[in-house]
């Protein structure tokens, strides 16, 4: 099974699990990191280190982070050589959010590393949406078709 780790600023990781656990159930192989005011971004990547050497069992692991370019993001990166060496398969996702982590974790036992990334990906942009920018433009084509 993929492991699935979320990084974040705060407790936003902590956050998200604990909905995914609320939406989906205990789960296994899946945890998160925070970053805290003044923690040193080393300290950052060794415990990323530690966690992905702990949810891996041979499938890889997928790295949710909160912002690209941010902390969090650069901590996992540095990682990369290290999880090389360690042949730890990876891959890194930015911009989580709870819809990406749902899709991860109810379909990790079944895609490879890659296609889960692109699948949560994927989950992530099919759930943005001005909700009431479409309520507002169903409500008007419905009403279009009022005209006789």
């Amino acid at each position: 099974m993929i492991g699935v780790l979320l990084v974040s600023h705060g407790k936003m990781a902590e956050g998200i699990k604990d909905s995914v656990g609320m939406i989906v159930g205990d789960i296994g192989q899946f945890d998160t990191l925070a970053l805290i005011p003044g923690q040193d971004i080393a300290n950052l990547g060794t415990d990323i280190l530690a966690k992905t050497k702990a949810l891996n069992s041979g499938d890889g692991v997928l790295i949710f982070v909160d912002l690209f370019g941010a902390s969090p993001y650069n901590a996992s990166m540095k990682c990369l050589p290290e999880w090389d060496k360690l042949n730890i398969q990876t891959r890194v996702v930015t911009g989580m959010s709870l819809p990406m982590v749902i899709t991860a974790v109810c379909n990790r036992d079944f895609s490879s590393l890659e296609e889960l990334a692109q699948d949560s990906i994927n989950a992530g942009i099919e759930n943005m949406k001005d909700a009431v920018a479409e309520l507002q433009a169903a409500n008007s084509s419905a009403s279009d078709g009022d005209d006789y």
